[in-house]
């Protein structure tokens, strides 16, 4: 059995993207990334790596901190124009008309979203609504 260590890392919105060539795309890509920072006046403590190479394609992963695409929300209102379900899903969207804008073609997707980690019940059952409730607002 091998014992695994995970990262004591803060959970992040990790976004997958395909490019030709990654040695050279990355300094691009980090340049940009540092714009939005700068933009948002805060650090993001983003991260890119190499997720490996296939078929020709070089594949590499952007972690963003939430608490960073939130500011950005707020410097950027046009991330909510974007139509998508979810915050995570419209900011993808927008940094990929963002980064194709600045001549940087990239092939972008939402590959993992933090989540709360909650079990059992959030009501309590209780208290949630009882026969008294249901007579008063009949």
């Amino acid at each position: 059995m091998v014992n695994r260590k995970f990262a004591d890392k803060p959970p992040m919105i990790a976004i997958q993207g395909a490019c030709i060539d990654f040695e050279k795309e990355h300094a691009r890509i980090m340049e940009f990334i540092g714009g939005l920072e700068w933009g948002a006046h805060t650090k993001g403590n983003v991260e890119c790596s190499s997720a490996g190479k296939a078929l020709g394609w070089d594949f590499f992963m952007l972690y963003f901190e939430p608490d960073f695409v939130e500011v950005l929300i707020d410097v950027y209102p046009d991330i909510n124009k974007q139509e998508a379900n979810t915050i995570e899903d419209r900011f993808v969207l927008w940094l990929a008309k963002i980064m194709k804008k600045k001549k940087l073609d990239y092939n972008l997707k939402l590959k993992d979203v933090p989540y709360e980690q909650t079990q059992g019940f959030r009501l309590n059952p209780d208290h949630y609504r009882n026969d008294e409730w249901m007579e008063r607002y009949r």
